[in-house]
């Protein structure tokens, strides 16, 4: 490998290792919280390493020497397995992030591609079946494609699923998708087209760095406390249906009974406990039929994907019931409950103030007869 291109992958690595570590440095505080950011964390580590794998596949490449070989065949088969692993964090940076379940049988497919990809590493220490070094040049072998259709499978699965949960909670996800692919697409067909241009490790380090400003820019729209999406988002989602003629939309507006008496009688940080744990339990309860939003205080609102009625009320009482499970989980000196009322519009014949006001009349009514059977001076 001449000189300049052995100089030009160097350089780019070492950008790209500026530009990682300028990442980890400016969210490490964040990096700790939530499985999606653990995920972001793991590639940044996958991509870092193999930026240095890859300086050592290029730019000693045609040195010949046991040290030089040995660093070499690590360096390579660091990259061919990096290959394998980016993908599958991909995957599932994506579910963590959309609450989009993790089957056994998928957890089953993932796991052995990862182990066919090891299998093939390993007898390529034997009879070089993915890269060759003879002399000390580096050469792609036959089974080289077989690890990019791995990485190819994780995210293209990932995809699909993602379009899917997209589809079904009929709610825009603000993540672009697009600013971690388009990127890498590039910097791929760039390498296999011209196998001494070394781009891929770098633009996925420039994917990583578009997902870390896509999360940024989502912020905008969760709550703080609790992690879900927040009034804002809530007016967002309203706004879009209301650019589509005869739409009709369902909702549950949901308040906590006797939240005030918990702040008043545990203090202000068992309260927002108590948020924490409700909007978790809401999550898992709605996670298959809409979005979840924090409305104000310890009111939340739910948009639905059915309007069918008797299904919203069936949904009702497994939220319900699940409160009631989670009061014999836990044993606090106060009981978990929640108002709910729900209303389905024609945004062509009303409103969405008037939706508002017919799911907040219900859920008031719901929680007047909470209070009949349950006096709060009693508790």
């Amino acid at each position: 490998m001449s000189d300049s291109v052995s100089f030009s992958v160097l350089t780019a690595d070492v950008i790209s290792l500026l530009l990682l570590s300028t990442l980890y440095l400016s969210n490490r505080q964040k990096m700790g919280h939530g499985k999606d950011m653990q995920y972001i964390l793991q590639m940044i580590g996958i991509t870092a390493i193999s930026n240095v794998a890859d300086c050592g596949v290029y730019y000693i490449d045609g040195n010949v020497n046991l040290f030089v070989e040995i660093v070499m065949f690590l360096s390579g088969t660091w990259l061919f397995l990096g290959n394998v692993l980016i993908g599958y964090t991909w995957a599932k940076f994506l579910m963590a992030h959309m609450n989009i379940p993790f089957s056994d049988k998928r957890k089953k497919v993932y796991h052995a591609i990862g182990l066919v990809a090891c299998i093939l590493l390993i007898i390529n220490i034997f009879y070089p079946l993915v890269f060759t070094q003879e002399d000390g040049i580096y050469q792609r072998g036959p089974a080289y494609s077989i690890f990019l259709i791995f990485a190819v499978f994780y995210i293209a699965d990932s995809l699909l699923l993602y379009g899917r949960r997209v589809k079904k909670i009929n709610a825009f996800k603000l993540f672009p998708v697009r600013s971690f692919l388009m990127p890498i697409i590039a910097g791929i067909a760039i390498q296999v087209v011209f196998i001494e241009i070394a781009l891929t490790w770098t633009s996925i380090a420039i994917a990583i760095a578009g997902v870390m400003t896509a999360l940024k820019d989502e912020t905008i729209f969760l709550d703080y406390l609790t992690g879900l999406y927040n009034r804002a988002y809530l007016e967002f989602l309203q706004r879009q249906a209301c650019k589509k003629k005869s739409t009709w939309i369902s909702g549950i507006m949901i308040d906590l009974n006797s939240f005030k008496q918990i702040n008043d009688n545990y203090g202000h940080s068992e309260g927002d406990r108590v948020l924490v744990t409700v909007a978790n339990l809401l999550e898992k309860s709605f996670s298959e039929y809409g979005v979840v939003t924090r409305y104000a205080g310890d009111e939340f609102v739910v948009i639905l994907n059915t309007t069918d009625e008797t299904l919203i009320k069936k949904i009702i009482a497994v939220v319900k019931n699940n409160f009631e499970e989670e009061n014999k989980k836990n044993n606090r000196p106060y009981q978990l409950s929640a108002s709910m009322g729900y209303g389905i519009v024609d945004l062509s014949n009303e409103t969405i103030d008037d939706f508002m006001n017919r799911i907040d009349n219900e859920m008031y009514q719901d929680k007047m007869a909470y209070y009949k059977m349950n006096d709060r001076r009693r508790k």
